[in-house]
Order: structure tokens, then sequence, then C-alpha cells
């Protein structure tokens, strides 16, 4: 009974939570309370969910768990302050790849089964993540994180909609894992690569997007300098030719001046010039 106890265990620790501390790490930065406190709650329902499996099924039953991933999907949205279609989005993002560890599983305890159930199972599916871990760490660094600055609700509401209708549609095949066929494994397979592309093609929509706004904004930047230029030539233009008048009218009253001095009429020059200083000094302003 200690060994079907141990397995038990060990089926209850990475059927989920390795993909729930990965979203946990992922929006580390949003979580609600710290990270201990976090993890042990988190653990305390892996606990309860072990005790119940222990009570209820010889080793493992399927029901249970899928009963305590609604629990822990739960947990997740009160752990993590974030939009809750955008969280769940990322989470599914992890059921794909789970999925195929479990048909991996299924395959190796009908190929090659041991005195105890699931123990052939359990170590294929903690080979499976061993495998995948590094990928996976790629793939949040270069693809995922780029996701998350996205803080428009509406591509989330997509993404969680294209995934939930992918998952039910490969869960209907198989629900509670119970066949070992090829089938089931290539269905879980392509709704693995399919979840990948969904990403990428959001990824790409996002910087397009980006893109377009800022070739947009460095257009209106490039007009609203040209708009400035023009009305700075314009300005340049009037002054010039204001200067230019001013030169045609300063030369006709110096040849004017310079015509009465010749002919002697100081009186007229005098008039004359009252008259230009007053009409300049009207005009000054």
């Amino acid at each position: 009974m200690q060994a079907e106890s141990l397995i038990s265990l060990y089926y209850t620790l990475i059927h989920i939570a390795p993909f729930d501390l990965l979203v946990f790490y992922i929006f580390r930065r949003q979580l609600r309370w710290r990270p201990l406190p976090t993890i042990l709650g988190y653990s305390l329902l892996l606990l309860t969910e072990w005790t119940l499996q222990l009570k209820y099924a010889a080793i493992y039953d399927q029901h249970i768990s899928l009963l305590f991933q609604l629990v822990y999907a739960a947990y997740d949205l009160c752990a993590i302050r974030e939009y809750p279609l955008k969280l769940m989005a990322i989470g599914f993002l992890t059921v794909p790849l789970e999925l195929v560890a479990y048909s991996l599983a299924s395959f190796a305890d009908a190929s090659w089964p041991l005195h105890w159930p699931y123990l052939t199972g359990c170590l294929t599916i903690t080979v499976v993540y061993l495998l995948a871990l590094a990928p996976m760490l790629h793939y949040i660094r270069h693809e995922l994180a780029a996701c998350l600055t996205i803080e428009d609700r509406q591509p989330w509401n997509y993404v969680f909609a294209y995934e939930t209708l992918l998952i039910l549609t490969t869960l209907c095949i198989d629900p509670f894992n119970e066949s070992a066929g090829i089938r089931v494994f290539l269905s879980r397979l392509c709704l693995l690569i399919a979840d990948i592309i969904a990403i990428r093609i959001m990824v790409y929509l996002h910087h397009s997007i980006q893109s377009r706004e800022y070739t947009s904004h460095l257009l209106n930047s490039v007009q609203s300098l040209q708009l400035m230029e023009h009305r700075r030539y314009r300005l340049v233009m009037d002054a010039w030719y204001a200067s230019r008048r001013m030169r045609h009218d300063l030369k006709h009253h110096l040849l004017t001046i310079e015509a009465m001095l010749d002919a002697g009429d100081y009186t007229g020059l005098k008039i004359y010039l009252d008259k230009t200083v007053k009409a300049f000094t009207a005009t000054r302003p």
C-alpha cells in the first residue's frame, strides 16, 4: 500500500503542478500574494487531491483529477491579478503538451506494464516534461513575452475562444485519457502545433499593428513639421517683401529729399519730412 500511495502522490504532483507553477512564473509580477504563500496555498490543494485519490481510488482517478483541474484554475484566477481570459488563454497553452504527455504515458503503460499501475506512465510524463523544459523556456522568453505586453482584451478573447474550441474538440475523442491509440496522440499533437501557430499569428499581428501605428505617428509628425516649415517660409517671405518695399520707399524718399535740396526748397523739404515722419509713426505698429 505504501508504494501505491507514493505512485498516487507522484502522479498527483506531475499531472498539473508543473504547468500551474509555470503560469505562476509567467505572471510572477501580477501575484496577489508573495510567492511563498501562493505556493503553499497551491500545495494545500495538491495535498487535498492526493488525499481524495487515496480515499476513493486505488491509485489515481481521472474524474477526481478533472474536478481538481477546475479547482486549480479557480485558484489561479484568485492568485493572479490579470484579465481572466488572458490568464486562461496563457494557461491553456500548456494543455496540449499535457495531453501529449498523457497519450505517451498511456501508450507506455500499455506497452511496458510494471507491477504497479501508472508507474510507467509517471516516468514517461516526467521524461516528456524534462525534454520539453528547455524549448518551453525558450518559447516563453522569445514568443510569449511579446504576447504578454498586449493590453487590448479583444485579441485575448479570440485566443481563449479558439483554444477552448480546440481543447474541447480534442477531449471529445478521449476525455479521460483511456485510449493509447495513435489517432488520439496525433490529434493532441496537432492541438499543440495549432496553439503554437495561433500565438505566433497573434504576435505577428501585434507587431504589424504596432508598426502601422508607429508609421502613422511618424507620418503625422512629418506632416506637422511640413506645416510648421511652410508657415515659417511664409513669415520669412512676408518679411522679405516688407523689407523690399521699405527699401523701395526709402530710395524714393532719399531721391525726393535730394531733389528738394538741389532746388533749395527748404520749406517744402521741412513739410515733406514732417509728413513722412507722421506717416512712418502711424504705420510703425
